[in-house]
């Protein structure tokens, strides 16, 4: 008995050190006055751990009139703010290296390259996307304006492919809308795909398994959905409760979740169905979101843009879970994950499984090759095992159970409960 109470604390303490969420890292823009160009509240970075439910601020870029992103790579995080890119420590928060580049909007990483956007009102640069070394930050490719002309925003890579959404959103009046698709193992233009006219100012890119979204702004008269695929090309769907321009918006499962600037009504863009509409209304208008599938947390944050600011955590079901005060104007999130070998990988296999709780059935997605699921209940015993990412589960007692998940370089495990 004593023995199998031991094999069972092993089996949860392990599972546990799987999908532990360790911190959400929060990225706060300050304040800037445009009027006497002059910095009043510096941009920061602060750490919120839900283990204890604090929120602590570790860095402070004296010199930044804005930040625009914050991505977590390996054992480091790196803040694109104004014109400075820096990369700090993950477990220290400690500056470890950096450089200047004047426009940088959002930063993404493959194996040893760094992709950059760029783009700021009133200036232009010679290039608009850019690719460097991440480690000596040498410039190893970009598109020069020649062949592309229009300011950028952001970026998904996806099986070796950077798409970067190309928007001229700084050129009030001239929109685009375009992706840009480059291939980082050739270093090479491959395409440039138009959005249609509905999908100009494309301002986030989303991605559900190899589905690209687009969540587009359009002239700031209305907002739209485009979905590209592969095999059906792109298609435009504007969004049906949206007058002006959407001012967050965020994947959820199946649905691109969205909120009007200045509304407080939260709106849902369903992917398979294509249907727009209302979400719910949570009482608050949102600066930014961003959604973690592996711990199912929505944050979402409400600034003054001058003195405060307050991030919310939700669940997916919305119901707010925490809620602490940040710096002013937080609005990017990174959420680091203990992984399961122990240390963080840019190119870690992602693994999520949706819906959860579940009633009946629940899907397994993945970015690596699947070569096994198995369904154990909380003392290990294995109760289903099937090559199917399409788990049945309605024969099964409500409860918790863990779904082990092997792939062709990693094994995970996931906690699921059954309704």
């Amino acid at each position: 008995m004593r023995k199998n109470i031991t094999l069972l604390l092993i089996i949860i303490c392990n599972i546990l050190s799987y999908s532990q969420l360790k911190q959400i890292l929060v990225l706060n823009e300050g304040a800037f006055d445009f009027q006497s160009n002059q910095i009043l509240v510096p941009v920061s970075i602060g750490s919120f751990y839900p283990s204890t439910g604090l929120y602590q601020k570790k860095n402070e870029i004296a010199d930044a009139r804005f930040a625009s992103d914050i991505v977590i790579d390996g054992n480091s995080y790196w803040v694109a703010a104004d014109k400075n890119v820096i990369q700090y420590d993950l477990s220290t928060h400690e500056k470890l290296a950096g450089f200047i580049l004047e426009g940088v909007r959002k930063i993404a990483f493959y194996k040893n390259l760094m992709v950059v956007s760029r783009g700021e009102y009133l200036k232009t640069f010679d290039s608009y996307i850019q690719i460097y070394n991440k480690h000596t930050f040498e410039l190893l490719f970009e598109i020069p304006r020649s062949t592309l002309p229009f300011t950028t925003e952001s970026i998904i890579i996806n099986h070796g492919i950077a798409y970067v959404a190309v928007n001229n959103g700084f050129d009030f009046g001239n929109e685009v809308g375009k992706l840009v698709k480059i291939d980082l193992e050739q270093l090479k233009l491959l395409e440039t795909i138009d959005l249609g006219p509905d999908g100009k100012n494309p301002e986030n890119l989303m991605i559900k398994e190899d589905l690209l979204i687009s969540l587009n702004n359009k002239d700031y008269h209305g907002s739209s959905v485009s979905v590209i695929d592969g095999i059906n090309g792109v298609s435009t769907f504007n969004l049906s409760n949206v007058n002006s321009l959407c001012g967050t918006s965020t994947l959820v499962g199946d649905n691109v979740v969205y909120q009007e600037i200045g509304k407080t009504d939260l709106g849902a863009f369903e992917i398979n169905s294509k249907q727009s509409g209302f979400l719910n209304n949570l009482g608050k208008s949102y600066y930014g979101m961003s959604y973690d599938s592996n711990s199912g947390y929505l944050c979402a944050a409400e600034t003054d843009f001058r003195t405060s600011g307050k991030v919310y955590i939700y669940d997916a079901n919305l119901i707010e879970l925490f809620s602490f005060d940040a710096g002013v104007t937080p609005g990017y999130f990174a959420f680091d994950h203990a992984n399961s070998v122990g240390v963080h990988n840019a190119d870690f296999v992602k693994i999520s499984i949706e819906p959860n709780p579940v009633i009946s059935f629940c899907k397994v997605y993945t970015n690596d090759v699947l070569d096994e699921i198995a369904i154990l209940d909380l003392r290990g015993k294995e109760l289903v095992s099937t090559k199917n990412s399409l788990l049945n589960l309605a024969e099964l007692e409500p409860g918790t159970y863990i779904i082990k998940v092997k792939t062709k370089s990693s094994l995970d495990y996931r906690k699921i409960l059954k309704i």
